[in-house]
């Protein structure tokens, strides 16, 4: 099972350069653990995690180069509209398909839409191609 839990901050987002300290990190992940452990399945959940990222506003600036930091799509500066965004098709994995803000067609709900459309078609060309029955 993969939780995500995502805490937008403003003043994180406006200043998005500058990480987050270690004691807010820290502050912020006890809040969530707690928060999450009353619910039921998630009692023991800190005992039972496996593996653990946390990503702040500026680590997605520094990775992803998205605007703001903010994960919900790339910025539109000039080097990332339209057709310079990243396509649906990795060069480097055939079994992996893009979809969303940050891929081609682009951001905005009309846009995801249609790309989700054009990556559910082009994934089941894929799969019939390697002898799925699936429709």
């Amino acid at each position: 099972m993969t939780e995500l839990a995502l805490l937008p901050r403003e003043e994180a987002i406006s200043k998005y350069n500058q990480q987050f300290d270690e004691d807010l990190v820290n502050d912020v992940r006890e809040a969530v653990m707690e928060r999450l452990s009353v619910l039921q399945g998630f009692e023991n959940l800190q005992d039972n995690l496996i593996d653990e990222v946390i990503d702040t506003p500026g680590t997605y600036a520094d990775y992803y180069n998205v605007g703001g930091g903010v994960p919900f799509g790339l910025s539109h500066g000039l080097g990332q509209l339209s057709l310079t965004r990243p396509g649906a098709e990795p060069s480097t994995h055939d079994n992996v398909l893009f979809v969303g803000a940050s891929s081609r067609p682009g951001n905005g709900v009309p846009l995801v839409l249609i790309g989700a459309k054009l990556v559910a078609k082009r994934a089941i060309k894929k799969l019939q191609r390697k002898g799925s029955n699936i429709q």
